[in-house]
């Protein structure tokens, strides 16, 4: 998904701006995957910088070293006519209020209150890859089929516990192997992985990943497709 992503907008936006992004959509995932909501949130302030520079690098040719003031930014951007609709008003407004406001207006929680910030990481995340999603849709220069794909894979619900470093994607905390099936599955879904994907992915016993896939499949939690591919099911995400 990664090199997809970077190879499609490096084809009009600046490689390592776009490198830049890529890196602080990654940052705000891992954080919300591994539980560090609090940290999630400084990520997503970070992407949100990141999403004003590429823009003003799209609308003035060059790339500022920071963003001071998003408020500012923001309104010089709607301001520019020039601009289509998604970069002067959709992904500024989405990259604001879905994130940027969450992390610095959210008053102290008080005692007994219910802390909303799992709920306001879960907005931040669904945000940050509908603006990532968007990107892609307007500088992709792929297929368009591949392109829908790897929309679709960025816009849906994050895994938890799914890491992925130097380009391997795994589980990152110990849990019984069917679980950890199903969590790759989820999150390779649309697409299906293969039995030599898994097992490569998987950190049990090969016997284990036979078991729990013989037993996932058994259950219509994963199917077992005519090609080879095996997906998750819709009662699979479910249990």
């Amino acid at each position: 998904m990664r090199d997809t992503i970077i190879a499609n907008l490096s084809a009009h936006i600046q490689p390592l701006l776009v490198t830049e992004l890529v890196d602080a959509y990654e940052q705000l995932l891992a954080k919300h995957r591994a539980g560090d909501l609090e940290g999630a949130l400084v990520k997503g302030g970070r992407l949100v910088e990141q999403v004003f520079r590429t823009i003003e690098h799209l609308r003035t040719g060059t790339t500022p070293v920071e963003i001071k003031q998003v408020a500012q930014t923001m309104k010089q951007i709607e301001n520019d006519t020039s601009l289509s609709d998604s970069l002067r008003f959709l992904i500024p407004r989405a990259a604001y209020g879905m994130i940027y406001d969450l992390r610095s207006k959210r008053n102290a929680v008080h005692v007994k209150e219910i802390d909303p910030t799992s709920i306001d990481v879960s907005l931040a995340v669904a945000g940050a890859s509908w603006i990532i999603a968007e990107f892609l849709r307007l500088y992709h220069v792929s297929d368009d089929k591949a392109v829908a794909q790897a929309m679709l894979a960025l816009t849906r619900t994050s895994i938890p516990l799914i890491e992925a470093i130097d380009g391997e994607v795994f589980v990152g905390k110990p849990v019984a192997a069917k679980y950890e099936l199903l969590l790759l599955l989820a999150h390779a879904r649309p697409a299906g992985l293969t039995r030599t994907e898994l097992g490569t992915a998987v950190k049990c016993s090969q016997p284990s990943v036979s078991n729990g896939l013989k037993d996932l499949v058994k259950k219509r939690y994963v199917h077992l497709s005519s090609t080879g591919q095996y997906f998750v099911t819709s009662a699979g995400e479910q249990s």
